[in-house]
């Protein structure tokens, strides 16, 4: 069970780092946090509000704050 959570969680980031510029950091991290909040057993509502939430926060953390450019993604520029 444990060597398949890593698996999934190499597969997960993995894709993060390739639909990261599509998608754009906001979408690809809330993805992220969604399925890894699965993976350790949280509730879809909890993983679904955490990864929104982190997603949006982080963007605006890096981008606003700490001057840090990060793409919005296809559907935003």
């Amino acid at each position: 069970r444990t060597l398949q959570r890593l698996l999934v969680m190499v597969i997960i980031l993995l894709m993060y780092a390739w639909g990261f510029e599509w998608l754009g950091f906001p979408i690809a991290t809330a993805l992220l946090t969604m399925v890894i909040g699965i993976l350790f057993n949280a509730s879809l509502p909890a993983a679904g509000i955490s990864g929104v939430v982190l997603g949006i926060l982080l963007w605006y953390a890096f981008d606003r704050l700490l001057d840090v450019t990060l793409p919005l993604g296809a559907w935003f520029n």
